[in-house]
């Protein structure tokens, strides 16, 4: 049966993989303080550096490049869509000319170049230009590129964004922060953003079908065609009823499509059966005006991920049952036998003669519990604290010692001696510890909510005041560096203690947002 390794520090239980190296006599260090695990009378050697590949140097433009481009990119953004705009305004005051000719034919043209341009501009507001003003380049990868080819169909007007499309292309590859990434990190890069939009492209190009279809005449009967004689007149060429089925496949395949997206936007392992699925409903949706081309792309992309390999990602280390190893302990010595005790006998105090009016306020004294005072502490504010004026006089203050210690005396029998009195009351005095101006004042400063300053007054009270000041030392150090909700999850962490805080918060300095996120997240699983 395998051993279960602690370490002496923060009682951190090490993982079977180090176990191992522990019994090889390999130094390990503790993966949550960072202490040297030591064994008594082991003496462990250093593990060897392994060696290291040569990297290829990854080519990448300098800041001023990266920023001048990234300026090229935000200004195209702002500019892109006024050429679909102006069309789209145009194309919808246009339709006034019907009150001059009158033309069915002339107001359906119209009106389909209107949603044409309208489609395209309310994409590029909501998603597209929406990412590049957050700078997530990456959540667009292919969206500007694709969308901008879709507006280049409609007289060329998409091409702003098509630009837009092709610097950021390269913004992604180029750019620093994905220095690390491989192949397989794009093709996710590009199966995201394919996903994201791959249904809402097609339904855009069954609009340039149907205008297509009315511009060609395919809805008109003609005399070298097969045409269906209905009754009250009616003739409807065979064909358009072909284009009306090929319509309603393409569109049950793009809602199929829409029902799938958010699986397979988590998904970064793929299955022979995820590319399949894809390349059927793309070849179906193509059938009417290629409406399911960006389908088909996804799906053969995702035919390619299959032959890669997936990034590394934190894995939860399960727990198994092992037998705990503890170290032998010194012998105890013998205790000597104590002789029994004589009981004590209760001190009778004489009651002294009080007045009705001081006898009904310590009847009032008497019946509240004790309870309220931490309680009244919630409620009040720190700034509400400091304005409370405390005057008491000095026989007052006199009594209520007096009352203290004769409650204390009556309350607590087990009390023997001196000793034990003195014990009492400093564990009283650790309940009800005042905070000091200081610490008032960093907990005011503090840019967090009324709710978790009650908290952090609840968890202060059964502190004493050198624990106080150590523990909003931490805390405002929390606060200074780290983003909000990553303090509140560090603070629910069960197993780690106020003191390992700054250990924390320096590893944390040394990395970005996405890093810290993934390391928070791993002592949640395995702190």
């Amino acid at each position: 049966m395998s051993r279960v390794y602690v370490c002496t520090e923060c009682s951190y239980q090490f993982p079977s993989e180090l176990s191992h190296l522990i019994e090889s006599n390999i130094q390990v260090y503790c993966e949550r303080c960072g202490s040297p695990f030591i064994m008594e009378g082991i003496k462990f050697k250093p593990a060897t550096t392994p060696y290291r590949r040569e990297q290829k140097p990854f080519h990448k433009l300098s800041e001023s490049k990266s920023s001048s481009l990234e300026k090229s990119i935000q200004l195209l953004n702002k500019i892109s869509f006024i050429p679909l705009f102006i069309f789209t305004c145009i194309s919808f005051g246009l339709i006034a000319e019907i009150a001059i000719y009158w033309d069915i034919g002339l107001l359906f043209d119209r009106i389909m170049h209107g949603f044409l341009g309208l489609f395209i501009i309310a994409y590029d507001r909501t998603r597209i230009a929406r990412k590049i003003k957050e700078k997530k380049y990456n959540d667009i990868f292919l969206d500007a590129f694709s969308w901008g080819v879709l507006g280049c169909i409609l007289y060329g007007l998409g091409v702003i964004i098509l630009i837009k499309g092709v610097l950021i292309i390269i913004y992604v590859i180029t750019d620093s922060k994905n220095e690390d990434f491989k192949t397989y990190d794009y093709g996710l890069l590009a199966k995201n953003s394919l996903n994201s939009f791959s249904a809402k492209a097609g339904f855009l190009i069954l609009l340039f079908g149907i205008y297509r279809i009315y511009s060609d005449g395919i809805y008109l009967p003609k005399w070298d065609t097969v045409n269906l004689d209905l009754p009250f007149d009616l003739v409807i060429p065979a064909r358009l009823l072909i284009y009306l089925g090929f319509f309603l496949i393409a569109i049950a395949t793009l809602l199929t499509d829409s029902r799938f997206k958010k699986e397979t936007n988590e998904q970064i392992k793929f299955k022979i059966g995820d590319a399949l699925k894809y390349l059927i409903l793309g070849i179906l949706g193509t059938i009417f005006f290629a409406a399911g081309i960006f389908i088909l792309l996804k799906g053969v992309l995702i035919f390619f991920l299959i032959f890669g390999t997936p990034p590394e990602t934190i894995q939860k280390i399960p727990v198994t049952e092992k037998s705990v190893y503890f170290a032998p302990a010194p012998p105890t010595p013998p205790i000597p036998p104590t002789h029994p005790t004589p009981p004590y006998r209760k001190i009778e105090v004489p009651e002294k003669e009080v007045s009705e009016e001081r006898a009904i306020e310590l009847k009032d004294v008497e019946e509240k519990p004790v309870k309220t005072e931490p309680e009244r502490l919630d409620e009040i504010t720190a700034k509400e604290l400091e304005k409370i004026p405390i005057k008491i006089d000095k026989e007052e203050k006199e009594k209520r010692e007096e009352e203290f210690k004769l409650k204390l005396h009556d309350s607590l029998l087990p009390v023997k001696d001196e000793k034990d009195k003195k014990l009492v009351k400093e564990y009283f005095s650790k309940i009800f510890a005042v905070l000091s101006k200081d610490l008032r004042k960093q907990i005011i400063d503090l840019k967090i909510s009324k709710k978790e300053k009650k908290e952090l007054l609840e968890e202060l009270a059964f502190l004493t005041k050198e624990e106080q000041v150590r523990y909003i030392e931490a805390i405002v150090n929390l606060y200074k560096e780290i983003p909000k909700r990553l303090i509140a999850r560090i603070r629910k962490l069960s197993n780690v203690r106020p003191k390992h805080y700054d250990r924390i918060l320096e590893q944390l300095k040394y990395m970005d947002y996405e890093e810290q996120i993934k390391f928070v997240r791993f002592l949640e699983e395995n702190a």
